[in-house]
């Protein structure tokens, strides 16, 4: 089974959304530019985790500075807290590494 990041984005925006609810229009752009930004890049750590290439700690620790970083982008929109930014952060790359882990889990 092949890893599906386009599938993944999709539910890490949903995260997201859920998350910030009210400030979604704002979050959206945002979230869309991450994803324009990020999307290739994580979708090869992915497939280098699901391979082997790469530990899946090497890959939570890049996600970790992936959280802070969604988080900052967040923030810097000014129409959210600290707290809301950091569980939408936490959320979409929290469904990011639940779609990895169940693909190691497959193979």
């Amino acid at each position: 089974m092949a890893f599906d990041i386009g599938a993944v984005f999709k539910s890490m925006e949903g995260a997201v959304q859920g998350t910030v609810t009210t400030a979604w229009p704002q979050a959206q752009a945002i979230f869309e530019q991450f994803e324009q930004t990020n999307k290739q890049t994580l979708a090869d750590l992915a497939n280098a985790t699901i391979s082997g290439e790469m530990s899946a700690d090497e890959l939570k620790s890049y996600l970790a500075d992936m959280k802070t970083t969604l988080q900052a982008q967040l923030l810097a929109s000014e129409v959210m807290a600290l707290a809301v930014a950091q569980a939408a952060a936490n959320a979409a790359l929290d469904v990011f590494w639940g779609a990895v882990s169940a693909a190691i889990s497959i193979i």
